[in-house]
């Protein structure tokens, strides 16, 4: 029988033997017009300055944004990062950034807020690193929009696995993760969801079900899940994912008090 393990320690073990399971499989995904998760999150943010890629993982936003700079809690995740020849990263907690305030002019952070072992400091170290008129663009997982069909076989999943829905470490970032950004003092100008279609053949199944976070389920279970995903067949899965856009609090009320008012969402 599996047995309770904190978050912390999961995470860490599952970067440490699936590093790069997440751009492999969101790179397989599109959306109706051809557009990949990442390309998606990296035209949120300004073209020119330094961008901080928080919780970069593999780096797979390396290429869509000029100058780029990746900060990852996982050794394997920014090895293979350096592997593939995306520098320059640094290893670092979110919560504890080695870089200079007001040094960058946007952070994003894709599929990783909801990981990060405490939200609060890590959006916090965001702010201080911002310049000013600076962009926070963060990439979640989300509930729709899906297709009829998506939806049974997400159910059927979640029935194979023994769960009511997917856990996360930081739930709380996933289920309302606007509430999240303005208690850290973070002002959301943007709020989007889109459905990424992903191409499944047999021998994905094995990716898209290790590519989940699942602790303390039993081997059966998983096993019985891989079996459902193999039936899904050429048509795949809907990933439904979640873009949202902010900027500190600060410069939404300096624009108030200068008569210009905020920013059209």
């Amino acid at each position: 029988m599996p047995t309770a393990q904190p978050w912390a320690d999961y995470v860490e073990r599952f970067h440490l033997e699936r590093p790069g399971i997440t751009e492999t499989l969101l790179s397989r995904a599109a959306d109706g017009h051809g557009t990949g998760p990442y390309a998606w999150l990296g035209a949120a943010v300004p073209d020119g300055g330094p961008v901080l890629d928080l919780g970069c993982g593999s780096g797979p936003a390396r290429e869509l944004v000029g100058r780029w700079v990746g900060l990852d809690r996982s050794m394997a995740e920014l090895g293979r990062a350096q592997a593939l020849g995306r520098s320059p990263s640094v290893l670092a907690t979110a919560s504890t950034m080695p870089l200079r305030s007001g040094s960058v002019a946007a952070v994003i952070a894709a599929m990783s807020l909801m990981v990060v072992d405490d939200p609060p400091a890590a959006l916090g170290e965001v702010r201080r690193v911002l310049a000013p008129g600076g962009r926070l663009a963060v990439l979640l997982p989300a509930d729709g929009p899906l297709t009829v069909a998506d939806r049974a076989r997400y159910a059927a999943l979640l029935t194979g696995l023994g769960r009511r829905a997917l856990p996360f470490p930081r739930p709380e970032v996933v289920a309302d993760p606007v509430t999240v950004l303005e208690a850290a003092g973070l002002e959301v100008l943007a709020d989007d969801r889109r459905r990424f279609a992903c191409a499944l053949d047999k021998g994905d199944a094995d990716l898209f079900v290790d590519s989940l976070y699942l602790p303390d389920v039993f081997p059966r279970r998983l096993g019985l899940a891989r079996a459902l995903v193999r039936r899904w067949g050429s048509t795949g899965i809907g990933i439904p994912l979640r873009r949202l856009v902010a900027r500190p609090r600060a410069a939404a009320d300096r624009a108030l008090s200068c008569g210009r008012g905020p920013r059209s969402r």
